[in-house]
């Protein structure tokens, strides 16, 4: 805090009506502390001059209010001076016998209103000699115009009689309509649009003049201090946003209006009830969308862009008493400097200067006043920047004007140069706001500078924004400097290859400088992607990068490059055979687009350990061209067994499904395949293939134990019995029993398997299940063992017999239909 409260010590170096050899040691002191910092101030300041100095000289400052053309100065002595922006009085109004409290002006500039402890409201004209003066026996702490007073002649204000008070005209000349009392005194005013916010013990509060409703109540914040030592603070950001700083809590408020939809439907008990509650579709209501929480008293709020200017008051330890309503202070003589700080509506500081005010040891918290200009609308309401202009903040005191502004371009040039940050500075410049003719000047001997010092990154950098289009600067100052210094890689991102472009031989020395060095192929590659190829010679490039390679300087960054480089000449299957030594997915596209199916022989293994399914597919595809005697072959050479069989199964199946004779001559090794890596498959194969041996098949599915399969060649091999034999006792599965000896057609394999199941009660069950329009029932029926426990044998029984007359019946009724049919046809 030493440090910022030296440095807003400059709000006394600036002050040119400052007499006294203080001011001088403040100057030099806050020099040096700006020359220290480490964090740029967001403001400037200095102390409004003009006919300020004088008139505070006999008098001291209470209030102040800005609008776009004019500053309003309100005094304890009753009086009200208007200025312009240098402080130079325009105009004076003896307005009241007391204390000035507020001002406020119309958002045309043209008339300011002001209240005082003397209990009178005055609105004067500033361009005429018009004044109206309002009496209200009670001191009038707060006032505000209508923003369209010129037509309205509206005003609200109030005082410690409690009322908040609406004047306007009416027939029979001015009349007062009380919006609310009963809630202590009013503290603030403020009106935007048709909005009144005010301030009373209780809280803030919204009135709306065009629907004549109040629409919310924003409750005081806890222990906040008594009015008598500082008063809220309520400023209109926009149209939307009001902002209430009070005690020590910023609260932004948001206006809102219902949307259309209401629960329920708009039936008359619900519009009575949103009418009664203020709910009814349209209506406005605010809503609270940031609660801020300070360590310090606040002063004065401003909007700041999309952050706040708070004027804080920090109180020292055992300054304060506590009192019914919260606290107030001990006169102590000894405060602390008031400060200025910038937060965002995170509460976040971005910044916080501490100002000089002169006798600050003696002020209270309500000695100090913000306001902030220029801008749109109601210049006591706040709002946005108005277009041209830049904002100004007033912070007043008993017997100082300050004025903040927000540094300039060449400010932050000047400070950005004398803590040695160039860069910035440069970029500042550029920019555009400062002085542009400092930029060829200041760039060139930094980036000298830079070079000397080695840090030849930082210098690279910079080089497009100080060369910019000289292409002598480029040529002969740079590239060559940076050629010299073996630098042209750190330099290289940075060449410019338009506005300007140079000489081909000097991207040529660039290139073939980076192919030298294998550590700067990668960026060899960024070059040749990026430069366009007209700049340079690339046959010239491409003879360089091949005795790179010839010579033992081969990298994947190299042979990419020499890729690219190839394809911009049409040297395609030298494009395809780096592509492959790559693994470069781009492969599979350069051989369709370009039908490049030849250049596959011997390059068969490469294709497919960059992408085997895309690669079965082109080689199944193009199997005219590329046998498939020579693809099993490439793939038997492959190193690891696992790899080369799982590529061989995958080769092989999607080349039977395709065409089932053209690898007819591997269909013995694709037995062996399909057992080992989708046996699921395998007896699909075998049903659909005539080209494998049967013997060896089943050694393959003997070994693997594959039963179905062992099944399907024991029948191919005559072996009926065995197989069926395998049915029963290896797969238990009479239904697939039945089938096989039913495909048969052999009334011994029948035998076979009534005599097998006749071992097992539960297969000769199994069985029975199974007669019925396969064989005659009694065959099994009649051979069953007496002794035999048949499990459910009764209700199979009785099943055979039902299903068994109603296949007879069926039967019988085919027959006389067939019979009908065949006398008719006749």
């Amino acid at each position: 805090m030493e440090d910022e409260e030296e440095e807003l010590a400059r709000a006394d170096a600036d002050d040119e009506c400052d007499d006294d050899d203080d001011a001088a040691d403040d100057s030099s002191s806050a020099q040096e502390a700006i020359d220290d910092e480490d964090e740029e101030p967001r403001l400037k300041y200095k102390r409004l001059g003009g006919s300020v100095p004088s008139l505070l000289s006999s008098d001291t400052a209470s209030c102040i209010s800005v609008a776009e053309r004019m500053i309003a100065l309100g005094t304890h002595g009753g009086r009200v001076h208007l200025l312009d922006y240098q402080g130079n009085q325009v105009k004076e109004f003896a307005a009241h016998t007391a204390t000035v409290n507020e001002l406020s002006f119309d958002s045309a500039g043209e008339f300011v209103g002001s209240c005082s402890d003397d209990g009178s409201v005055v609105v004067s004209s500033l361009y005429t000699d018009s004044h109206e003066k309002f009496h209200y026996h009670r001191p009038m702490k707060a006032v505000a115009l209508d923003p369209d007073y010129c037509k309205t002649n509206r005003f609200a204000g109030g005082g410690l009689a409690g009322h908040l008070i609406l004047n306007s005209k009416g027939w029979f000349g001015p009349k007062d309509q009380v919006l609310h009392s009963g809630e202590g005194p009013i503290h603030a005013v403020k009106w935007r649009t048709s909005l009144i916010a005010w301030a009373n013990d209780e809280g803030v509060k919204l009135f709306d003049t065009a629907s004549q409703q109040r629409l919310t109540f924003i409750e005081k914040p806890k222990n906040s201090p008594d009015a008598e030592y500082l008063r809220p603070h309520l400023v209109w950001q926009d149209d939307v946003h009001l902002l209430v700083g009070w005690g020590n809590c910023i609260k932004i408020a948001a206006l809102r209006v219902r949307g259309a939809d209401l629960p329920g439907g708009l039936n008359s008990e619900t519009f009575s009830f949103g009418k009664r509650f203020n709910l009814l579709p349209g209506t406005k209501y605010v809503e609270i969308v940031s609660v801020l929480q300070t360590e310090y008293f606040i002063c004065g709020l401003a909007p700041y862009g999309g952050a706040l200017v708070v004027l804080a008051y920090i109180e020292r330890e055992g300054s304060k008493t506590e009192s019914a309503t919260g606290y107030s202070p001990k006169q102590t003589g000894h405060a602390q400097r008031p400060e200025v700080c910038i937060l965002n509506w995170k509460n976040e500081e971005l910044a916080t200067d501490a100002l000089s005010m002169h006798g600050y040891e003696h002020y209270k918290a309500k000695d100090y006043e913000l306001a902030h200009a220029p801008f749109s609308g109601s210049s006591t309401a706040g709002g946005q920047w108005a277009a041209g202009y830049e904002p100004l903040y007033y912070i007043v005191s008993p017997k100082d004007v300050v004025v903040a502004r927000q540094r300039d371009a060449d400010d932050h040039v000047q400070w950005l140069l004398k803590h040695g940050w160039h860069e910035k500075a440069l970029e500042a410049v550029e920019a555009g706001n400062a002085r542009v003719e400092l930029l060829d000047e200041v760039g060139a001997q930094y980036l000298d500078h830079l070079i000397l010092g080695r840090e030849y990154a930082l210098a690279a950098s910079l080089c497009p924004k100080i060369l910019r289009g000289s292409v002598s600067a480029w040529e002969s100052r740079r590239v060559f400097h940076f050629g010299q210094l073996r630098q042209l890689h750190v330099l290289a991102p940075y060449i410019p290859v338009v506005n300007p472009q140079l000489r081909d031989t000097v991207y040529e020395v660039v290139l073939d400088r980076l192919l030298v060095n294998p550590a700067h192929h990668e960026q060899f590659l960024e070059l040749v992607r990026s430069w366009p190829q007209h700049i340079y010679s690339v046959p010239t490039i491409i003879s360089a990068a091949e005795i790179q390679c010839s010579t033992g300087g081969k990298t994947p960054f190299l042979l990419e490059a020499l890729a690219i480089l190839y394809l911009s000449q049409g040297q395609l299957e030298n494009v395809l055979k780096l592509y492959l030594e790559l693994q470069k997915p781009a492969a599979f596209d350069i051989i369709e687009e370009h039908h490049l199916y030849d250049a596959l022989h011997g390059n068969i293994a490469l294709l497919m350990k960059l992408d085997s399914k895309r690669a079965i597919d082109l080689l199944v595809q193009q199997r005219d061209r590329i046998s498939a005697s020579e693809v099993v072959s490439s793939l038997e050479n492959l190193p690891q067994k696992e790899s080369r069989r799982r590529l061989l199964h995958d080769y092989l199946h999607t080349l039977f499904e395709r065409d089932t004779n053209a690898g007819r001559k591997y269909h013995d090794l694709q037995v062996e395949l399909y057992a080992e890596f989708e046996p699921r498959l395998l007896l699909p194969f075998l049903r659909s293939s005539q080209y494998y041996s049967l013997n060896k098949a089943y050694d393959v599915c003997t070994r693997l134990n594959l039963v179905r399969e062992k099944v399907y060649l024991l029948g191919q091999m005559g072996n009926a019995k065995e197989a069926l034999a395998l049915i029963i006792n290896e797969l238990k599965s009479m239904q697939a029993a039945v089938e096989f000896v039913t495909s048969r057609n052999d009334d011994d394999l029948w035998n076979e398997l009534i005599n097998q199941s006749l071992r097992n009660p539960d297969m000769i069950g199994a069985l029975l299940d199974h007669t019925v329009g396969n064989i005659d029932p009694m065959q099994v029926i009649n051979r069953i063992p007496k002794d035999m426990p048949v499990p459910r044998l009764r209700d199979r029984l009785v099943k055979v017999i039902t299903d068994y007359k109603t296949e007879t019946s069926l039967r019988g009724g085919c027959n006389n239909i067939l019979k009908v049919c065949v006398s008719a046809n006749r």
